[in-house]
């Protein structure tokens, strides 16, 4: 008897020293927002099949995962999109034919909220707001109302708003009208857009964004022509636009901001994310 007492005393003391250890497990909670939509109108009206581009959601993704943060992925349906099917290569990790298995695991296995859940929660309790790219966040997650809530509240609250390639036209969300500014830029009204773009959070914000140079060989290859630049739909809205040299790694942070120009920018904005966060 007096044995099974030492032992249940033994076992008491060890639950608060057990959860302790899981607390301090976790650095921190990343939301991670990205698309649902697995088409694009192009500008000849013609159907274009897009997605997530898998390194640029995995990597910085699984980066943050492996040092200490909790992931919680939303999209607007609560359903991810397709992926991308040109980045289903090792090419995006380093030719490591490994990397990319791990890389298609790893996201097939993570959990997808709604976005508008997470925008009616306590979005205080994120860290950090990450967008991947591909070109899908060209077609909902511009235009989406709770997005553009995480955003402001982010922002606010100085809260790390993290996004790569064509992840940074998301930002957008965070117009007054962002549905009517899409609608301009994808019927070349300039002066529309401009009147649109008033009160964005971040003009005036050092971004990158793949770049019209990037962009713009996969339109003459695939003899296709996007609804909208990327580039100049931030620079209209009123982002300072700061890019380098092409397919290189760049990443730009300007306050509570960090943005990565294009898919080799990957592990390099997981990184800034975290220094950025251990900052606060």
């Amino acid at each position: 008897m007096k044995k099974y007492l030492l032992l249940l005393l033994a076992i008491c003391l060890m639950v608060p020293a057990i959860s302790s250890h899981s607390e301090a497990a976790s650095k921190g909670k990343i939301l991670v927002v990205a698309s649902s939509e697995n088409r694009m109108a192009l500008k000849d009206g013609s159907l274009m099949d897009v997605g997530f581009f898998l390194n640029e959601l995995a990597v910085p993704t699984q980066y943050l995962a492996d040092h200490g943060y909790d992931i919680v992925l939303a999209t607007p349906s609560g359903k991810l999109a397709t992926m991308d099917a040109s980045s289903n290569d090792k090419k995006f990790f380093g030719g490591d034919e490994a990397a990319r298995k791990n890389a298609v695991d790893f996201v097939e296995h993570l959990p997808v909220i709604t976005l508008k859940s997470a925008a009616a929660g306590d979005i205080s309790q994120y860290d950090a707001v990450f967008i991947p790219g591909g070109h899908a966040p060209m077609t909902d997650l511009m235009q989406d109302k709770d997005l553009g809530t995480i955003l402001r509240y982010a922002h606010e609250h100085n809260i790390v708003t993290a996004a790569i390639c064509h992840g940074p036209v998301a930002l957008l969300a965070a117009l007054p009208d962002a549905a009517a500014y899409r609608t301009a830029l994808a019927s070349d009204d300039v002066r529309a857009a401009v009147k649109n773009a008033d009160g964005w959070i971040y003009s005036g914000y050092q971004m990158t964004v793949l770049s019209d140079a990037e962009e713009w060989p996969g339109e003459v290859a695939k003899g296709t022509q996007m609804p909208f630049h990327v580039e100049q739909a931030l620079q209209i809205a009123g982002g300072t636009m700061v890019e380098q040299s092409l397919y290189q790694s760049h990443v730009v942070r300007d306050r509570e901001l960090i943005t990565g120009q294009n898919p080799a920018s990957d592990i390099a904005l997981g990184k800034a994310i975290d220094g950025a966060i251990q900052e606060k």
